[in-house]
């Protein structure tokens, strides 16, 4: 574990099947982990295919963050440490190089929903992915080892929150 000062520490955490993922978490404070596992959506789909394994990737994001953050939505006017580690089964994307931050906005965008979304807002039924994720003051992306097949596609994603003032 390693303190910066700021107040934020990077700690080794095992989230769903994802091992020892760096994570940033606030001192003092705990983490809310979560595991998404699904085809990653990019955030410019160039197809009808493209498009609904973006729709697929949010909706499964959103529904295990709410799903770990319990019935009541958390303070979009908090700060957030927010650490997304993705894991992509290359096949899955055309063998092609990827470009992770593609994959991050998408990820973002769902992860606010899920998190502060009304307790009977279904991410099914999501129309718009604009929940106020401002509060997320301090991003960490990796890029994990590859998914050895296309159900081990997913995310680890780690959000520690500091109350704001």
């Amino acid at each position: 574990m390693t303190t910066g000062n700021d107040g934020l520490t990077l700690q080794q955490r095992d989230i769903g099947d994802f091992r020892d993922v760096p994570t940033l978490v606030w001192s003092g404070e705990g983490a809310l982990l979560a595991q998404a596992l699904s085809i990653i959506g990019n955030s410019v789909p160039t197809s009808q295919t493209g498009k609904s394994v973006l729709a697929n990737w949010r909706m499964q994001v959103a529904s295990r963050i709410k799903e770990a953050r319990g019935e009541r939505p958390w303070n979009s006017a908090d700060s957030y440490a927010v650490t997304i580690g993705f894991s992509f089964h290359l096949p899955s994307h055309g063998n092609q190089t990827l470009d992770a931050e593609n994959f991050v906005k998408p990820t973002v965008d769902a992860l606010a929903a899920g998190l502060f979304c009304a307790p009977q807002v279904n991410p099914r039924n999501i129309p718009r992915w604009n929940y106020d994720d401002s509060g997320f003051t301090t991003l960490l992306i990796h890029r994990l080892p590859d998914a050895p097949t296309r159900e081990a596609e997913g995310a680890a994603i780690a959000v520690s929150a500091q109350r704001r003032g």
